[in-house]
């Protein structure tokens, strides 16, 4: 049974019989694992606060293929990202992000380009005090064009021309939107403003400190989160109800400085 060394983020960690963690973990080089962690919760591990849910590790597994749950043989720590765990709003935004991508992606379907994606998310999130959600929602939006279903923001599907001075119809099933010339009668696409429009434009390419930088008005921001959790739900099948998206809704009263 090989040993494997790789880089992974902790996505999520439950308690496993009286001693042991299960992780979901996502890697460089396997994509999503489930990894056992034998001991991890006993008096004498020597893990300490390593395996913690959002970690950095550097971790060596045994590794078999075709094994749903994989063993971990020795695991360190990279970056433990203190300042997320020490606030709840963080803790609530970053978590919607590891819930996307545990739920989405495939056990051991390699994307090293996602990998350095989340990492990215984590490092900018834990340096910065403001623009919190616009840094999720560019994360998001980054997200969606790796895993394949990247929405056309610059051009009306039907005409071919920027329309985005004009409120438009955007059609969740074909990625794109048609300007009021080109709706026709019988479209079920959702309106979407122009400014959003502009604003999904720039957080799509936008370098995760850039979009810190920029916070909408509570209404746009609305909007921005209706569309990007709509289009993810309808390109991603089990994300009907985000667990953690519920969570932060439940704390919106203490996160108002996160608009």
């Amino acid at each position: 049974m090989p040993l494997c060394k790789t880089e992974a983020i902790i996505l999520r960690s439950r308690k496993q019989g009286e001693t042991s963690k299960l992780l979901s973990v996502y890697t460089p080089d396997f994509g999503r694992l489930s990894i056992m962690a034998k001991g991890a919760r006993g008096i004498k591990s020597h893990y300490g606060g390593v395996l913690e849910p959002l970690n950095h590790i550097a971790m060596v597994i045994y590794k078999k293929e075709g094994r749903e749950i994989q063993y971990l043989s020795q695991a360190d720590l990279f970056h433990g990202f203190p300042d997320i765990h020490s606030q709840l709003g963080k803790m609530a935004l970053v978590a919607i992000a590891c819930e996307i991508v545990e739920r989405h992606e495939i056990t051991g379907h390699s994307n090293p380009a996602l990998f350095r994606l989340l990492l990215r998310f984590l490092l900018v999130t834990e340096a910065s005090s403001q623009g919190l959600r616009n840094i999720l929602r560019a994360f998001q939006l980054q997200y969606i064009e790796l895993a394949g279903f990247k929405p056309e923001f610059r051009r009306c599907q039907q005409c071919g021309q920027d329309k985005s001075d004009e409120d438009v119809h955007f059609d969740f099933s074909n990625g794109g939107y048609r300007c009021h010339s080109c709706l026709g009668g019988n479209s079920i696409a959702a309106n979407l403003s122009s400014a959003a429009l502009k604003y999904l434009m720039f957080l799509s390419q936008a370098p995760l400190e850039k979009s810190a930088a920029h916070s909408p008005r509570a209404a746009l921001g609305r909007e921005l989160d209706w569309f990007i959790l709509n289009y993810l739900r309808y390109h991603i099948e089990n994300l009907n109800e985000l667990h953690t998206l519920a969570y932060l809704q439940q704390l919106q009263e203490n996160l108002q400085k996160l608009n």
